[in-house]
């Protein structure tokens, strides 16, 4: 009886193994920030994505930049422009009781692969975006900024048409916003030091040959040689005869 329920658990966790690429780091994060530029003849806004109003999953490989992956949702009703009664009528536009969320899916990437390293990244990332219950593949330049600690700092600019997803544009004054609604995306994730591959971490210098603790001479019994020394209370370790050259001392090639 035991036997049906072990297969189902190793099954299990075989497919979650296969859910992510080998070696992938998975990196979570709350700090999805969102801007919308409304564009009207009579007047122009933005509206801004609230602090809690999104969070993201990012799959990391070290070694390979081509195999990132990711997936944010953003919250409809979470988005401010400063003028309740605007908000609540781009809610009603964008039907968000029907349609929550805007999600964006990164299911490829090209321009940039190898492993990632601390500095500036650029490539095209890829997939579908999710706006009112349309999808449309969309592919948006980004650029991201690696910290040494393996923090990353993604943005990204683009545009949609609005029409294109099914939504009506709102009007003032009879006139309709403009079609053309240009977005701006800056996702940061806390420091990670796995994104970064081990091939990265810096080697520790070896140890010089020779020190000066074991270059010194000693006698029998463990003590230093005052001839070596150069004491000046020992006759051997004392200043040379002013009459006779020293050509150590003076460098003098013969």
């Amino acid at each position: 009886m035991l036997a049906r329920p072990l297969i189902l658990l190793t099954t299990l966790g075989l497919l979650l193994a296969l859910a992510s690429p080998a070696g992938a780091v998975e990196l979570k994060t709350g700090k999805v920030d969102v801007t919308f530029h409304i564009s009207h003849p009579a007047k122009e806004y933005d509206a801004f994505l609230l602090p809690d109003g999104g969070h993201g999953v990012i799959q990391i490989t070290p070694e390979a930049i081509e195999k990132t992956t990711a997936e944010f949702v953003m919250k409809v009703n979470h988005f401010d422009s400063d003028n309740t009664r605007r908000d609540s009528h781009m809610l009603e536009v964008l039907e968000g009781f029907i349609y929550p969320t805007i999600n964006w899916s990164v299911t490829s990437v090209r321009g940039a692969e190898g492993p990632w390293s601390p500095g500036v990244t650029r490539f095209t990332a890829e997939g579908p975006l999710t706006v009112h219950g349309v999808s449309r593949d969309v592919s948006i330049p980004v650029e991201i900024i690696v910290g040494a600690l393996g923090e990353l700092s993604f943005g990204a600019q683009f545009t949609i048409l609005l029409e294109e997803y099914g939504i009506e544009r709102p009007t003032l004054v009879f006139v309709p916003i403009d079609n053309e609604l240009p977005i701006i995306v800056k996702v940061d994730t806390k420091p990670n030091p796995n994104v970064l591959p081990s091939s990265k971490a810096p080697e520790a210098a070896p140890a010089a040959e020779g020190s000066e603790a074991d270059s010194t001479p000693t006698t029998e019994g463990g003590e230093a040689n005052p001839a070596s020394t150069g004491d000046p209370t020992e006759p051997n370790g004392g200043p040379t005869d002013a009459s006779e050259p020293n050509t150590k001392e003076t460098g003098d090639d013969q």
